[in-house]
């Protein structure tokens, strides 16, 4: 919902082709003298008890949401004041009719611009206070997937046991808005959060895109739940990933398929996403990303904020390099030799960027070491060294080491078995993971690394 901090800048229905009429029993009375017989017609003004308001008309998401506000500004409470949208239809100027009873059109109400009762296929009785407000909520689910409406029109009837007569308000011809973000951008899913992506990379052989979401409602959001499960990324390739590849987190948590937390007004919290096996090819240049969203205390327009062709970064070495696992990780080779006993022996360095200390860095889980000229060799032969020390078996425990914030270490790798001397470059993966730092991908990937002679 918008903040409505000054009510006398919202738009009068009437400008938007508002008109009200009346009915009762009591319209038509006897005249009470001159025996005449002739009557005369009571007329009660709309507008002497309520001021109507046109607030929003605008599409959020796949969805379009409406606010109407009524004002009483009578000295006494309009009392059960009931509203109905007349005959439960909806119509934009395309002629598309939405319908309450098959619940593409779901209604909600308050007299308090900072709650929102629950959807439903009717509006909830009110007790309008004096001189206080009633927010009027229309929501259409999936409205008009051609995005050429333009205009939206419904009939109301408004009826209290404080109001003497039953008032018919037509409104017709609103302005549909479109703020939505349709390419390299975000369609939020509601005016409450504000969305932005702050990057989108390639880290190894994941995708991660970093985000921030505001909280620009003036309520607590409780319980605000992110989830990557229910909807399939996309690239511009063609080609989806599912439930499996995507997971989410939030500031220094560890990745999950759902995330919760609380979000204060005024607040922003970073976000990151990752979708895991990420386009083999490296040639996709977009994603899309639709991610649900919940909360507690408020419900929004629509459950889904869609990250629309996000364009993407690609800064690793994809040849005669290393593919690091992390853009707070800094990979270097500093040699590849084959030493006297004919093994050969591979040393790099771990710089870590993180701005933390990182505990139990443990690196295990060697691949296959590949030449150039198809030769394998297999992790069984593997050993890896810490900082010049004791050699341990890559494909069982490996080892593990602490590597404090600004600081590097030298770690060894030694095949120890015959190397084909004729070999000129070498490829192979290892993982690397974290006590207290979850990286962005799983494993350090060398790519056709060059033997030095």
């Amino acid at each position: 919902m918008k903040k409505i901090s000054l009510w006398a800048t919202m738009l009068a229905l009437l400008v938007c082709g508002l008109c009200v009429t009346s009915c009762s029993k009591d319209d038509n009375e006897k005249d009470g003298g001159g025996g005449n017989g002739g009557k005369k017609e009571t007329t009660y003004n709309f507008d002497d008890y309520i001021n109507a308001y046109y607030v929003r008309c605008e599409r959020v998401g796949a969805n379009l949401v409406v606010e109407l506000v009524f004002e009483n500004i009578t000295d006494h409470d309009i009392n059960d004041a009931k509203l109905l949208l007349t005959n439960g239809t909806i119509v934009d100027d395309l002629g598309n009719p939405y319908y309450v009873n098959n619940r593409e059109v779901v209604l909600a109400s308050a007299t308090n611009i900072n709650s929102t009762s629950n959807y439903s296929t009717t509006w909830q009785t009110l007790n309008i206070p004096a001189n206080g407000y009633a927010i009027y909520y229309i929501k259409i689910y999936d409205f008009d997937s051609t995005n050429s409406a333009k205009k939206l029109s419904f009939d109301l009837s408004l009826s209290s046991s404080s109001l003497p007569v039953e008032f018919n308000i037509t409104a017709h011809d609103f302005d549909i808005e479109d703020r939505r973000v349709k390419e390299h951008g975000i369609m939020t899913n509601d005016t409450a959060l504000v969305y932005t992506v702050t990057n989108c990379e390639r880290v190894g052989s994941v995708l991660q895109i970093d985000f921030t979401v505001t909280n620009d409602s003036k309520i607590d959001l409780g319980n605000l739940t992110f989830n990557a499960l229910n909807s399939s990324a996309s690239d511009d390739l063609g080609n989806n990933y599912y439930t499996t590849f995507s997971q989410i987190a939030f500031g220094a948590g560890t990745y999950k398929n759902e995330y919760t937390q609380q979000l204060e007004p005024g607040k922003t919290i970073n976000g990151r996403l990752r979708i895991t096996n990420f386009d083999a090819t490296n040639k996709a240049k977009f994603v899309s990303v639709p991610i649900t969203c919940s909360s507690s205390t408020y419900t929004f327009t629509d459950n889904v904020v869609r990250f629309l062709t996000i364009p993407i970064k690609d800064n690793r070495p994809l040849a005669a390099g290393i593919q690091t696992p992390d853009l707070k990780l800094d990979i270097d080779l500093k040699s590849a030799t084959v030493d006297e006993n004919g093994y050969l022996v591979v040393n790099y360095t771990i710089k870590n960027n993180t701005g933390e200390n990182l505990t139990n860095v443990g690196i295990n889980d060697m691949s296959s070491l590949l030449d150039d000229l198809s030769n394998s060799y297999y992790s069984s032969f593997m050993k890896y060294s810490i900082n010049g020390g004791e050699y341990h078996t890559a494909w069982w425990g490996g080892t593990t080491t602490n590597i404090e914030a600004n600081s590097s270490i030298t770690v060894g790798l030694r095949l120890e078995t015959p190397f084909d001397t004729h070999a000129t470059k070498v490829s192979f993966s290892h993982a690397i993971s974290c006590d207290n730092y979850e990286f962005a991908d799983s494993r350090v990937r060398f790519l056709t690394i060059p033997i030095q002679k």
